[in-house]
């Protein structure tokens, strides 16, 4: 009988290791379910954010082209501004000269004398190329406003 309480205390004994490696694997197989849940939500949060990502640097590369379109069109006005600008400027010049040239002659062809008082008012210029810029600037936020 002795042998039997022996070998029954004995398997008592080594029960109780067994149920608390049984306890310790419950724990942590929780923990390691809490871990595979906040890394299925990070994993989410990753997707939805190259999500974002994507369309945001969409947006900005039609951005940039409706910008680059912007650029090249208002480049191109200004070019033809100075132009129209330089061919008025020279036909003013021209037609000054002309004036000048006509004033100089009275009706029976002598010579006048040059006048001794200066004109009351300068004389009006063309637009600076700054402020031909300023408006070719407003009317092209203007036009690309209108689009959007």
């Amino acid at each position: 009988m002795s042998f039997e309480v022996f070998a029954s205390t004995v398997s008592m004994l080594a029960i109780i290791p067994l149920g608390y490696v049984a306890v310790q694997s419950m724990r942590e197989a929780r923990n390691l379910r809490r871990i595979q849940e906040e890394l299925t939500a990070l994993v989410v949060d990753t997707k939805e954010i190259s999500e974002e990502v994507h369309r945001l640097q969409r947006e900005l590369r039609v951005e940039q082209d409706a910008a680059r379109v912007g650029i090249d069109e208002t480049r191109r006005t200004v070019e033809h501004a100075t132009e129209i600008i330089e061919q008025t400027a020279e036909k003013v010049t021209e037609v000054a000269s002309d004036t000048q040239a006509l004033a100089a002659v009275g009706p029976d062809g002598e010579a006048l004398p040059a006048p001794l008082d200066p004109p009351d008012e300068p004389p009006r210029r063309a637009p600076h190329l700054p402020q031909l810029r300023r408006r070719t600037r407003t009317r092209a936020r203007r036009n690309s406003d209108e689009r959007t």
